[in-house]
């Protein structure tokens, strides 16, 4: 049941998750913050994961640290991304 209430409960919800449903990650669940958060607190969410996941950040760690990086934070841009243009 869970897993179609998305699809079935509403086109502007619908159409606000597709991309993430596509991708099999949620976006409330990639950048830490409930499903009723506010703009401010998903930006702020973002704001955190975006810097703790900087590849910037992993760049002495060697070359599949930087990687690993860069995957989680398009992964967290593109969350935000999701959260923010669907709202408002």
């Amino acid at each position: 049941y869970g897993q179609n209430r998305s699809r079935t409960s509403g086109e502007s919800q619908k159409g606000r998750h597709d991309s993430a449903e596509e991708a099999g990650k949620d976006p409330y669940q990639i950048l830490g913050v409930s499903r009723n958060a506010s703009q401010k607190e998903i930006k702020s969410a973002f704001r955190k994961q975006a810097q703790r996941y900087h590849p910037d950040r992993v760049s002495h760690l060697g070359e599949e640290f930087q990687q690993l990086a860069k995957e989680k934070f398009q992964e967290i841009q593109k969350a935000y991304e999701i959260l923010s243009n669907g709202a408002g």
